[in-house]
């Protein structure tokens, strides 16, 4: 190999790696901005329904992002309280049941659940920052 290929190759390696960085960066603050903005709705609702309340907003998301739109056509079905009950003890069991996220069939779930898990990680460290 002459030193032309080789400049190549390295310029390349270069570009590519700095894309992969700055696809990292461009989900990580996503990710975050997802995470606060559920942060802030999760306070109004009460302990004990707290976690089937976070598991249903990822499942919106995750239904919401497959669409590629912003709002679901569930998101007007979400103002009626008996589909919100409904959903958050159809949550309720889905988290009961999924205690290993391998066992989880469905990959709409599957991703709500790392979600949930991710969330809860950034929680718990945002509250160790803030004290």
């Amino acid at each position: 190999m002459d030193n032309k290929s080789l400049i190549i190759i390295a310029v390349i390696t270069i570009v590519v790696a700095v894309v992969a960085i700055a696809i990292y960066y461009y989900k990580k603050r996503n990710l975050t901005k997802l995470f606060e903005q559920i942060y802030v709705s999760a306070r109004q609702i009460p302990k004990q329904k707290k976690k089937s309340f976070l598991l249903l907003m990822f499942m919106e998301t995750m239904s919401a992002s497959l669409k590629k739109s912003k709002t679901t056509p569930n998101m007007n079905k979400l103002n009626n309280p008996k589909y919100l009950e409904i959903q958050l003890v159809k949550m309720s069991k889905i988290l009961k049941d999924s205690s290993d996220i391998k066992n989880v069939k469905n990959k709409k779930t599957k991703q709500s659940l790392r979600l949930l898990n991710d969330y809860l990680k950034w929680e718990d460290t945002n509250r160790n920052i803030a004290s």
